[in-house]
């Protein structure tokens, strides 16, 4: 790729220019989950920011960009960083380039930096990260030993050397306050959002259609993420069971799950192969990003029971589209939830069960909990984010 003028070695410093180098990698997956979409829609939503005339940015990726991402406004530009090896590319390519042509921010979304980075008030850098949870540190079992000791490398590089922190709540703020002793005016919560243009109200001709390609029952619980240890699938396959064996014979309601195989998923489906209710439960797979949200507002609830999260945007997007919400009674799902939804203790599974009843036996319940989700949705933004992202970037050097 030729070099743009702006990106020369000779011009990168130049006091009159600014320039802000993201990291796209985790944007420009084809198959995106929690953090590359909170990467994605956060990089469009900053793409709809006027830049002053001194501003520049650069997305930094290991392969062109894909799709809309690709579609750049004005003052901005791709470069591609080739890495032929199937890991380091962070640590090792853009190290690189940070040493041979030095951005004055560098933005990474995803809380591992590269081991050259920028950071001279003097030459007024900084470097910028989200750091999205410590699920890793407080709950250990839920990880593998190899992910886990990765995670706490990179997080804790990150809580100490980062310039600035960012953090999608209030609860993952406090947590690297308690475990990195991070100073609290280092660290600026920016809330994620759902896509609002995706997961919204849909028609019943829409549900009804997409019901019939995965032959589903109509009535259904809806859940979708990684089917592993941290979503605390084995409690719903539980509490589940339970439920059915007290409807009875002709409850036609079933558990659909959606999303691949992760951690001790060889407990899951060994659960599962034995359970008595197993025509009942229904394993998706990978579902097209445009489906889920028809599959969720045909659900009579959405569930989520993991043990540990840093946010929820799942939530929230089943929220916005009309389904009731039956969660996790952790902290953060309280701060971003407010009333809208059923809180359930993660580890009781008779709980969990009865929420289930509840939400079937009770209409008005639901009713309520869909206007309560409708409006709470209404409060996230990713234009915010991006509003908020902005602010911290340019507040970290002098424009």
């Amino acid at each position: 790729m030729e070099e743009n003028d702006f990106l020369h070695p000779d011009h990168v410093m130049d006091e009159s220019m600014r320039i802000y180098g993201l990291d796209a990698s985790s944007a420009n997956k084809e198959k995106k989950t929690g953090v590359e979409w909170y990467a994605f829609h956060l990089i469009e939503e900053m793409k709809q920011h006027t830049l002053t005339k001194e501003e520049r940015v650069v997305l930094f990726s290991p392969t062109p960009l894909l799709g809309v991402l690709a579609h750049l406004p004005p003052q901005w530009e791709s470069r591609v960083l080739s890495w032929r090896l199937p890991r380091g590319w962070m640590q090792g390519r853009v190290s690189w380039e940070m040493w041979r042509r030095p951005v004055h921010v560098l933005f990474v979304p995803s809380q591992g930096l590269p081991i050259i980075f920028p950071r001279d008030v003097k030459k007024q850098q900084a470097t910028i990260t989200t750091i999205h949870d410590l699920g890793f540190l407080r709950r250990p079992d839920v990880y593998p030993p190899s992910l886990r000791r990765r995670l706490h490398h990179v997080t804790g590089r990150a809580a100490l050397r980062a310039s600035h922190i960012l953090t999608p709540s209030i609860f993952t703020k406090q947590e690297v306050m308690d475990v990195y002793h991070v100073a609290p005016e280092k660290i600026t919560v920016t809330p994620l959002a759902p896509n609002h243009t995706l997961y919204t109200l849909r028609s019943t001709e829409e549900k009804n259609a997409v019901v019939q390609t995965y032959r589903l029952s109509p009535h259904y619980f809806f859940s979708v993420g990684r089917l592993e240890a941290k979503k605390n699938i084995l409690t719903l396959l539980r509490a589940f069971e339970q439920y059915k064996e007290r409807r009875g014979h002709g409850d036609p309601f079933e558990l659909v799950l959606a999303g691949f195989p992760g951690y001790k998923h060889e407990e899951i489906d060994a659960f599962y192969k034995l359970s008595p209710f197993k025509s009942s439960i229904r394993f998706l797979g990978y579902v097209p990003e445009e489906e889920i949200p028809i599959l969720i507002s045909q659900a009579t609830a959405y569930l989520t029971p993991s043990w540990y999260e840093g946010f929820g945007i799942p939530n929230l997007e089943a929220a916005a589209c009309g389904t009731p919400v039956i969660v996790s009674d952790i902290p953060v799902y309280h701060e971003v939830m407010g009333e809208a939804g059923i809180f359930v203790p993660p580890a009781h599974i008779e709980a969990w069960a009865k929420a289930l009843t509840k939400i079937v036996d009770d209409p008005a319940l639901r009713v309520s909990l869909q206007q309560k989700g409708l409006a709470r949705a209404k409060e996230f933004s990713f234009a915010r984010t991006a509003k908020q992202t902005w602010e911290v970037l340019r507040t970290s050097v002098r424009v």
